[in-house]
């Protein structure tokens, strides 16, 4: 058999006089506290903003399930993928050069109905790892790929998504292309 002692602090002890004696005491320190802060140049200098306030109402309200979005990073990564190493195959021809790779980022806003209805690059970093034949390292200036971005923003608007998510939706995937990686 168990037995528990409990140790209560002396206030209990001592009555519910004292607990009320010490809430009553909270409050009138957080109404002068409170009185104080009422006094201060504090809330003029606040920068308000009904239209951030609106915003984060509307994303809170409306927002995607998590299994569609583990669907969308799903349907990414075993599906549209290959569409960057095709796309990065095409600066490899045009440069007569294998070694070109590096890393990216690429938004996609996804509609209701799972289309793509916009895309945007936002970061890029795609060129030349080692130069070409015949050319020697002394001389060599890698060459950014300018044929990847523009193939990517097309394949993107022939990609689908299903379940398509609850409200238009923008998925970032950022990735890496190339032999070197």
């Amino acid at each position: 058999m168990r037995t528990t002692t409990v140790i209560l602090p002396a206030a209990a002890l001592a009555g519910p006089g004292c607990a009320k004696r010490h809430l009553n005491k909270m409050d009138n320190n957080e109404d002068a506290m409170y009185a104080e802060y009422t006094k201060t140049e504090y809330d003029k200098d606040m920068v308000k903003s009904e239209e951030g306030l609106d915003e984060y109402d509307r994303s809170a309200q409306a927002s995607v399930s998590p299994k569609t979005l583990a669907s969308i990073q799903d349907t990414m990564e075993s599906v549209y993928e290959r569409d960057f190493g095709r796309c990065l195959q095409k600066d490899m021809e045009a440069y007569e050069n294998r070694w070109i790779a590096g890393t990216f980022s690429v938004e996609v806003t996804i509609a209701t109905s799972g289309k793509v209805t916009k895309v945007d690059i936002p970061a890029i970093d795609i060129k030349e790892r080692r130069p070409p034949k015949g050319v020697p390292k002394d001389k060599f200036q890698p060459r950014e790929a300018k044929l990847f971005a523009s193939c990517v923003e097309e394949s993107a608007f022939k990609w689908e998504f299903d379940p398509a998510p609850e409200v238009e939706y923008v998925y970032t995937y950022t990735g890496k292309v190339g032999e070197a990686y």
